[in-house]
């Protein structure tokens, strides 16, 4: 197998171990260690000519994400970090000038990349891209928002009008009406939601995950009105860790067309616990109408289980098992599987939002 071929597996892989429930952090680090020694090797013994593996600077990088076509969206910004990582690791200023170019290209900041960009701009710990909306597509505009997001940025309403000189199409206000320190009232912004047809959107989650109980769930009635949202209600009953959707999911998960997606939530929600109730082979058995029987079957003997311990976990919030809280939250992330770290992240951003005011009429939200 040669370097470039050994590379190219260990991407797989690494999407692979990202929807893992059975993967650890050390899994994703020692992955992520092989595909530096990889590329590195890659970029010493030199002849390779992907365009994207070869780039260094700004200009490199887009132009080769602008005609990229081998690779995913996933991994081409798994590569793009990796190069950061080699090329800049000790130059964060390099690293701001990547993202603020990519951010200003008109062509990578296409619908494709949202929120691609924004997520891995704030995973390297960036606070500061520059940013001026002048001339700028809506997309690009909300690439940035998003990053401010992540980042824990927020806004006061008084004279946000002034600093945010921005084109106001609905969507556009919908994500600054998200940046603001206390937003409009939940039923209208889920409204804003539907009629943009943003449920299925990364800031959907922001906006979900950050609600209480009772909001929750009679946003989740609403959504289950409609069929063609039942997959995604599952979903977020398991991104937002209330275990008081512990039995739902269980019936849920007696349904053939509901089996998988609800086992996802329950094991979002409770992680290890599940075991006591459902026996861990059975939850990852290979072969998929087994381990959907089984799922099936096990169903009830996680209803009975569950009379006995939710008096003690009423209103109790849980991720992986782990009742979710200002001093649980990390210990989550560094402890658990790819698939309980993407949403623990989510909980994070709602536990420790930062306030951020914007200094001039600029648009330096996060600058």
């Amino acid at each position: 197998m040669s370097l470039l071929e050994s590379f190219n597996f260990l991407l797989a892989q690494r999407q692979i171990i990202l929807s893992s429930f059975q993967c650890e952090p050390k899994n994703l680090a020692d992955n992520t260690q092989s595909l530096l020694i990889t590329l590195k090797m890659l970029l010493q013994e030199g002849g390779v000519s992907h365009p994207l593996l070869n780039a260094k600077t700004s200009t490199d990088f887009i132009s080769a994400l602008e005609s990229e076509a081998e690779y995913s969206i996933e991994n081409q910004l798994v590569i793009m970090q990796l190069l950061l990582h080699l090329h800049y690791k000790h130059a964060p200023d390099k690293q701001v000038d990547v993202f603020q170019k990519l951010f200003e290209s008109s062509t990578v900041n296409s619908d494709k990349y949202l929120p691609y960009l924004a997520l891995i701009a704030s995973q390297q710990n960036i606070d500061k891209i520059p940013f001026r909306t002048t001339n700028k597509m809506s997309v690009q505009i909300h690439q940035y928002l998003l990053f401010c997001l992540y980042r824990g940025k927020r806004l006061k309403r008084k004279g946000a009008a002034e600093v945010l000189e921005v084109s106001m199409t609905p969507m556009t206000t919908l994500y600054i009406e998200m940046l603001m320190e206390t937003p409009k009232e939940p039923l209208a912004l889920y409204t804003d939601f539907v009629e943009l047809a943003l449920c299925n959107n990364v800031l959907f989650d922001i906006f979900i995950t950050s609600l209480e109980e009772p909001i929750f769930t009679q946003l989740v009635n609403l959504m289950s009105q409609d069929n063609s949202m039942r997959a995604r209600v599952i979903e977020l009953m398991g991104y937002s860790g209330f275990s008081k959707f512990v039995p739902f999911l269980a019936r849920a998960m007696q349904q053939p067309a509901q089996t998988l997606a609800a086992f996802k939530a329950l094991r979002t929600i409770l992680g290890p616990e599940l075991d006591h109730a459902v026996p861990y082979q059975w939850q990852f058995e290979d072969d998929q109408s087994k381990r959907c029987e089984y799922l099936q079957f096990y169903s009830a003997k996680l209803l009975n289980r569950w009379l006995l311990l939710a008096p003690k976990m009423l209103n109790v919030r849980m991720i992986n098992g782990i009742e979710v809280n200002i001093e649980t939250i990390d210990k989550i992330i560094s402890h658990s599987s790819p698939v309980h770290q993407q949403v623990a992240r989510l909980h994070k951003l709602r536990l420790q939002g930062v306030i951020s005011q914007p200094a001039s009429k600029q648009f330096k939200l996060a600058s």
